[in-house]
């Protein structure tokens, strides 16, 4: 496509920053700017859009604090490549934010992991197999190491979340990451309650090896069944 003909012109009303912003924003969600792309000289690009240059540089500066453009002196400005975590990361600072109860938490992982096991257990591949076995094994190797153990029952999930084939879902369970470490901290402080949540994991992935949505569905319910009363009664005795 023609550089000339590629910027609209965004005008001269009110608030010039924001409607470059929109634009160039439009443009790179769209893919009509693909990653590595580097954008006009900012002279040439300011009056591709109608402003000046002292809009269009505060205007990348918020583009660039949003994670879609990298700018260097000598270099340039290029469009950065989108990456799950630039989405998922202000999900998590707003959860972290809020008053989050474990059946709030238990709701929100009912409806997206249950399903998830699901469409695993549909989608898998022979890779995904492996990686969930591989991050099966290692939480076994992990059992008297909590942390290492929370952060890797977290992986579990995820290589099931990317099982499904559906970056959406990767990208909305990795935003409850942060919320759910301190949690299964809590439980992976107890070695014989950590056996039993590798051994439901264990039994979340023979459905999805088997390929069997409805015994996938059926596992991971389960799991967050005994996951919310195994929370709760560690909060009693706190």
């Amino acid at each position: 496509m023609d550089a000339d003909a590629l910027f609209n012109k965004v005008g001269t009303q009110d608030r010039l920053v924001d409607r470059v912003v929109n634009e160039v924003q439009r443009l790179i969600v769209g893919a009509h700017l693909e990653a590595g792309a580097k954008l006009p000289p900012q002279r040439e690009l300011a009056e591709q859009l109608g402003v000046s240059r002292t809009v269009l540089r505060e205007a990348v500066q918020v583009l660039v604090t949003k994670g879609l453009l990298t700018s260097k002196p000598g270099v340039g400005t290029t469009v950065r490549e989108l990456s799950a975590g630039q989405i998922s990361e202000p999900l998590s600072l707003m959860l972290r934010s809020r008053r989050i109860s474990l059946d709030h938490l238990h709701q929100v992982r009912t409806i997206l992991e249950v399903q998830i096991a699901a469409l695993a257990a549909s989608e898998a591949d022979e890779q995904d197999i492996a990686c969930l076995n591989s991050a099966l094994d290692n939480m076994r190797s992990a059992l008297d190491d909590p942390e290492a153990l929370a952060d890797l029952d977290a992986q579990f999930h995820q290589t099931l979340a990317r099982a499904t084939d559906n970056p959406l879902l990767v990208v909305l369970l990795g935003s409850l990451h942060d919320v759910m470490r301190t949690v299964r901290l809590v439980v992976h402080q107890h070695p014989d309650l950590s056996l039993l949540v590798v051994d439901e994991h264990e039994a979340i992935l023979e459905r999805v090896t088997v390929k069997d949505p409805s015994g996938a569905r059926d596992a991971m319910e389960e799991h967050l069944q005994h996951a919310l009363a195994r929370h709760e009664e560690i909060l009693r005795h706190v």
